[in-house]
């Protein structure tokens, strides 16, 4: 949630800030709302101090006075309670003004709306060159006999998959590599969660409302599956205050992650993206201080990049552009891997610095070392995106012969060093 002081204080920042988005707001009316409960809240202070010194006097007065003080008393409680009900009003308005606006770009943010405004900052590894012609991790996920999109679309319907026998071995071994990746090299807390979600977890991790109607529901239950995102982590803190002792938080998940469109909101869209409907991520959480939440994202963005090294895959870093940041974040920056057969990248990490606006939605403070309240800044990312992986190692390991090499790092997970067609 954007900040009311920052909306107030500084209108033409914000302004510009949302037009970088395309979008326009009545910002005035949102500072009316709060010029409007802020002097109503006064004046109920006020009235609060005025009952105060009644109930006073009330309490030491003669007998004579005291039924002319009560029925003072009685009316500043009425009108108390009725400037209580305006606030509350006011309070419930200003909050559904605020909700549907998206965060601020980060300055270093392109401004665009089409995928050739973002920025392209690195790249790793030299794209792998064949003698024959490629095959498609589809074609390629067929003739070994481990991905089976017919099965999938008689259990579930079309754009779901069934992964089996070296295929799944193989999605298992990399939820696992990355896991240990994180946990023993990096001391991130490794936590299990919950699929089903109630709505205000997913309000408050602003992935609804943008991403609400492309969630699955369980509308008898009024919980929804995860559309991606590390939703469920950043509510683990909601209306907590954190100490300094504990900070910074560093989790680490994998999920299932589910869209009606395909794909996961945890990458952007791509022409490239695999579109099942349910995928599955290793997810990281931050929260840090304001002042490092940027060093941190530098941090997030070196661990994935080993990370996606030690599989030997090459790989290139983007920036979003202004018109392709997920709601909630300031900047995202998107691990890409070439896919050799289809000649185009595919993104299989994100990571976003959310500022502070998912700690305001979500109610997660934190006490400074001086002592201060403040909401610390978070940080997420989609780690590895484990199918998308998996298709692009098909792609990146294919032999000739229709086998596939298993990444060096992943053989002792799995046993075995080459896929073959059975």
């Amino acid at each position: 949630m954007l900040s009311l002081d920052l909306l107030r204080q500084h209108p033409d920042l914000v302004r510009k800030g949302l037009q970088k988005r395309q979008i326009s707001v009545a910002l005035e009316e949102i500072v009316r709302l709060a010029e409007q409960r802020d002097g109503l809240a006064r004046r109920c202070e006020g009235l609060y101090g005025s009952l105060k010194n009644l109930r006073e006097q009330c309490r030491t007065a003669p007998a004579s006075r005291r039924a002319g003080l009560e029925q003072q008393i009685t009316s500043i409680e009425e009108e108390i309670r009725a400037l209580e009900l305006q606030i509350a009003d006011l309070e419930t308005r200003l909050r559904l003004s605020l909700l549907p606006l998206p965060n601020l770009p980060h300055s270093d943010v392109p401004t665009g709306f089409l995928r050739s405004a973002n920025r392209e900052l690195r790249r790793w590894g030299v794209p792998m060159s064949f003698y024959f012609p490629p095959h498609s991790y589809r074609e390629l996920g067929s003739k070994l006999g481990i991905i089976d999109n017919v099965a999938g679309s008689r259990l579930s319907g079309s754009q779901f998959m069934v992964v089996s026998g070296s295929g799944a071995r193989l999605l298992r071994a990399l939820v696992t590599f990355a896991l240990d990746f994180f946990t023993h090299e990096w001391d991130y807390r490794e936590i299990q969660l919950p699929l089903l979600m109630k709505y205000g977890a997913l309000l408050a991790a602003g992935q609804f409302p943008p991403l609400e109607t492309q969630s699955y529901s369980c509308q008898a239950d009024e919980l929804y599956l995860n559309p991606g995102g590390a939703t469920s982590l950043v509510n683990l803190y909601s209306d907590m205050v954190l100490t300094a002792e504990t900070m910074p938080v560093r989790l680490v998940t994998w999920t299932p992650v589910f869209h009606r469109d395909g794909g996961s909101a945890s990458l952007p869209p791509s022409a490239a993206r695999l579109s099942w409907h349910q995928l599955s991520e290793v997810q990281l959480l931050w929260l840090i201080a304001p002042h490092e939440s940027y060093t941190v994202l530098q941090t997030l963005l070196f661990q994935i990049e080993t990370l996606l090294q030690r599989l030997e895959l090459a790989y290139r870093v983007v920036m979003l552009c202004s018109g392709l940041l997920p709601f909630a974040a300031a900047m995202t920056l998107t691990i890409e891997a070439w896919l050799p057969a289809q000649r185009r990248f595919l993104p299989l990490a994100s990571v976003s610095n959310y500022e502070s606006f998912q700690t305001r939605r979500a109610n997660i403070r934190y006490r400074t070392p001086s002592g201060q309240i403040d909401y610390p800044h978070s940080l997420g990312a989609c780690a590895l995106s484990i199918e998308q992986t998996l298709a692009t190692i098909l792609e990146v390991y294919q032999q000739a012969d229709g086998s596939v090499v298993v990444p060096k790092v992943l053989r002792p997970l799995m046993g075995l060093s080459l896929l073959t067609p059975h």
